[in-house]
């Protein structure tokens, strides 16, 4: 609940309300009149507000809270009118299950709230008149755009800082590619960005995801990566969609777009976007990576071949390993990552790039590149004259979900069953107790002693190769098979 009022706060009123016995912590923050500003005396201060205006406001960044934090209670109250020294400005309470998250959700709040919300304040001192406070408009408190762009401008031009401040640009992925991207774009003074990403950040995302700290784990990856951007960068507009795109919210969130980033990690979510994007006429940078070696092409209709011009038919979906499991270095996807946003800065432009007409292969070991050109197919399916548009997109290609992938907790419940470790023997850094290792390079299902309605669980590193292997077993008619969904590294065991 968020309140504003023109009497006292009743502190020992609002922390009584804050009851719930599910949370181990309970923290508080209390903004107070203090005596002086700026190494002068202050007498008293003057808040004024929009009400209506400020609780919608506030309402909004408590709901972000609540996506962004696991907070079990708050409340949210700000004066308005002339305060003495020593009173409550304002004060923020929260009860989560652990104070760490209690912390940062303070923190969050009471700066969105000083941020974004329609307050102003005025300090009286003592010795002379009044003066409005951290208004906007005071050129003292304004963080000058010509100032924080003066460097990049010798290169692009004031005409071309108006052309990056215009742009509207989706960014699909917040991931190891999409940080440095979104990052990199922010910084150039990019106007508009849209972040879609409905993945929840976990600890093994950290070491390659540089928005992001440990604090975070357990956040939306795009609420997440708005907030951060929002700190360090004023001038862009973030906003945060946390959920994944899918052939049915496609076109919603094309809409308005002038460039696309395609920072995914799995050809059927590739597909998808070059297929719409041709379709809306809207420019592409599509970047991947697997280990060392990375590519990055840009497409702009009627210039450039579009994906399907090369790579007609989309792969199955477990052909090639993603970052989860086949490794990155962090350094890796932050060069490969910033690559795109420079690819994405260069379009915006309108300058020409190599990416337009070639695959840009990247060798990250021996630092070298590859121009591959790509030249447009005149019967392509999708961007040639006699094009049909007439796929179909499977949800599961997109975002695997299997009815017998089930999480540790779930799988734990089933008795007798029979856990296969399919790694192989070098990666046994976590181990399940009493599991049997049939690495997958000479898995065998004659080597498991399982009766006929046995549970037998297949796991390893990060779920992607059981998922595989689940597949193909319940091909061949094994019905009592089992695949531990994000792998090992999801199982906490003491």
């Amino acid at each position: 609940m968020f309140q504003v009022t023109d009497q006292s706060i009743d502190i020992e009123a609002l922390s009584a309300e804050l009851v719930n016995h599910a949370g181990g912590a309970f923290v508080a923050f209390e903004g107070r009149v203090r005596k002086h500003s700026d190494g002068r005396a202050v007498e008293r201060l003057d808040y004024e507000l929009f009400p209506e205006m400020c609780v919608e406001e506030g309402e909004r960044i408590l709901e972000e809270a609540k996506r962004l934090f696991p907070i079990l209670e708050i409340r949210v109250v700000h004066r308005y009118g002339t305060l003495d020294l020593g009173e409550s400005a304002v004060w923020v309470g929260v009860v989560t299950s652990h104070r760490g998250a209690g912390f940062q959700a303070c923190r969050f709040i009471i700066d969105s709230v000083k941020a974004r919300c329609p307050i102003w304040k005025k300090e009286t001192y003592v010795d002379g008149p009044s003066e409005w406070v951290g208004c906007p408009t005071c050129e003292h408190h304004v963080v000058a755009a010509p100032k924080v762009f003066a460097r990049q401008a010798k290169l692009v031009g004031q005409t071309g800082q108006k052309t990056l401040k215009a742009a509207h640009v989706l960014i699909v992925g917040a991931g190891g590619l999409g940080c440095p991207s979104a990052l990199n774009l922010a910084a150039a003074g990019v106007g508009h960005l849209r972040i879609i990403d409905g993945d929840k950040l976990e600890q093994s995302n950290l070491h390659r995801q540089t928005l992001y700290g440990y604090q975070d784990v357990g956040g939306y990856k795009a609420l997440l990566a708005k907030r951060r951007l929002e700190e360090l960068h004023p001038f862009t507009t973030i906003q945060a969609v946390t959920e994944n795109l899918s052939p049915q919210n496609i076109a919603q969130h094309l809409d308005g777009i002038d460039l696309i980033l395609d920072c995914t990690d799995n050809f059927a979510a590739k597909y998808l976007i070059n297929d719409k994007a041709v379709a809306h006429k809207i420019p592409y940078v599509q970047a991947s990576i697997y280990q060392n070696q990375a590519q990055l092409f840009s497409f702009v209709p009627e210039v450039s071949a579009c994906f399907r011009c090369t790579r007609p038919v989309q792969p199955p979906a477990d052909c090639v390993d993603s970052c989860t499991d086949s490794g990155v270095l962090g350094a890796a996807t932050s060069i490969v990552g910033s690559h795109q946003a420079l690819e994405a800065i260069r379009l915006i432009l309108g300058q020409r790039s190599p990416a337009l007409t070639h695959s840009i292969h990247f060798d990250l070991e021996t630092l070298e590149n590859f121009p591959i050109e790509r030249t447009i197919d005149t019967n392509c399916p999708v961007c040639s004259q006699n094009a049909k548009m007439d796929f179909v997109y499977q949800d599961e290609d997109l975002y695997p979900n299997l009815e017998d992938e089930l999480d540790y907790t779930q799988l734990k419940q089933l008795s007798k069953a029979i856990w296969i470790d399919i790694r192989e023997e070098w990666e046994h850094d976590h181990v399940i107790p009493h599991a049997q290792n049939i690495p997958l390079s000479r898995f065998d299902f004659s080597q498991i002693s399982a009766s006929e309605d046995q549970p037998v669980i297949l796991f390893c590193q990060k779920g992607m190769r059981s998922r595989k292997l689940l597949k193909d077993l319940k091909s061949k008619g094994h019905t009592h098979i089992k695949s531990l969904k994000n792998g090992v590294e999801s199982v906490h065991l003491r």
